[in-house]
């Protein structure tokens, strides 16, 4: 490998680790802005979800400013928007400065992936640039353990907002780091010679995209999954609070089991459709696992903590498909629209994401709390809907073409 390419790497691995980070640290931290604030449920769900959302709609538009202006610019200009959003969420006195503080994080963090891969394609050999794309998932994986019982240790130390204070100038720095380091090929390197499209053009093939058979049953396969997302990234942490009576600490280290089952669960998916040649029977299987959690969870009563954090754990496990799901798009559509089909899934996973979050906190917030802790029954219900949502998913997604690895 080119000695000259080893910082550019090193940067973006620490741009995933970021993303992944600040994406699921709201999890932790909800506890401490429902007490603080006295934030009802359904406004923490949309807190949490507005960055997902905002993610999830910059996605055709990053690959069109990718293609105008390079991986470089892209990245750190968009990272200027993370690290103004982390900075007023530090210091967000309401939930609306809160709730515009994520749409910020979620504008700048939608290219950070994208915009790493544009630079790895131009710098590395076909047959090196899965093995690094792979190591670039992993190491981006660890943001999610760090913002599981690291943080919450942190926050037990300096609390939530210099914590979050802390977070922003860490992201300054890479933002500064991304301008510097980063170059999108290297000397000599000639371009790629690719079509530059109108926002219009864009669009249009978008929707051509989503036309191809199978391509709008794909787009709820996120639903199935989105059950991991609404507890390690929000909800479970207050369930655990308020229905197990856990500490920062005791719930900081359920999630951090949650986050390595699903690093785990990514690495069992590849090897399982490649085994079996199938993308679509692994999400099947996987989202009826995540069914059958959900709906265990809605239907007992105070269940005992070890069977609440086996569940949970089990479904991380199971929800780790995103790259199935993706790689599926890319094998529904032809060549030419290879990368529309890829963020036509990415999209509506991360919608789905946004979407359960925001329906779990608004199931929770239609039951009146006691001493301000939402009761039981509310998140069995919250839990049922769940379950609801991910049969709903599964029910679409059956019939869909298979496509299959291995050809």
């Amino acid at each position: 490998m080119n000695r000259a390419f080893l910082p550019i790497l090193a940067t973006l691995y620490l741009l995933g680790f970021a993303n992944l980070f600040l994406r699921q640290s709201f999890g932790v931290v909800a506890p401490e802005l429902e007490r603080e604030m006295a934030l009802s449920p359904a406004v923490l769900s949309t807190i949490a979800s507005s960055l997902f959302f905002a993610y999830a709609l910059m996605q055709v538009p990053t690959g069109m400013l990718l293609d105008r202006f390079g991986g470089r610019v892209v990245m750190s200009t968009m990272l200027v928007f993370t690290a103004i959003g982390t900075a007023l969420f530090a210091a967000g006195g309401s939930a609306e400065m809160l709730t515009l503080a994520r749409i910020l994080m979620g504008i700048g963090t939608a290219g950070a992936f994208t915009g790493a891969f544009y630079v790895l394609v131009n710098w590395l050999p076909a047959d090196r640039f899965v093995t690094q794309t792979g190591a670039l998932n992993s190491f981006a994986a660890v943001g999610n353990l760090c913002a599981t019982a690291p943080l919450s240790a942190l926050i037990v130390l300096i609390g939530w907002r210099q914590s979050y204070w802390l977070f922003a100038a860490c992201v300054a720095v890479l933002t500064l780091a991304l301008a510097v380091i980063v170059r999108d090929a290297p000397p000599g390197h000639v371009p790629r010679t690719t079509k530059k499209e109108t926002f219009r053009e864009v669009l249009a093939g978008v929707r051509e995209a989503v036309r191809q058979p199978g391509m709008k049953r794909l787009l709820v396969a996120g639903l199935p999954m989105s059950f991991s997302g609404v507890i390690s990234g929000v909800w479970g942490a207050p369930y655990l609070k308020h229905i197990h009576a856990l500490d920062n600490i005791e719930r900081g280290s359920i999630l951090l089991l949650m986050a390595i089952g699903g690093i785990g669960g990514h690495y069992f998916y590849g090897r399982v459709a490649r085994y079996f040649n199938t993308l679509k029977w692994p999400m099947l299987v996987g989202g009826t696992i995540i069914l059958t959690v959900a709906a265990l969870m809605a239907l007992m009563t105070r269940p005992p903590l070890w069977l609440v954090t086996t569940l949970f754990v089990i479904a991380s496990i199971c929800s780790a498909y995103p790259t199935i799901v993706m790689t599926h798009g890319r094998g529904l559509v032809p060549a030419r629209l290879l990368g529309r089909g890829v963020a036509v899934a990415n999209m509506g996973i991360m919608t789905a994401i946004a979407g359960a979050q925001f329906v779990f906190g608004w199931v929770v917030g239609i039951f009146p709390a006691v001493a301000g802790v939402p009761p039981e029954m509310a998140y069995r219900t919250a839990f049922g809907v769940q379950a609801a949502m991910a049969l709903v998913g599964l029910v679409i997604l059956g019939p869909i073409r298979d496509v299959h690895p291995r050809g």
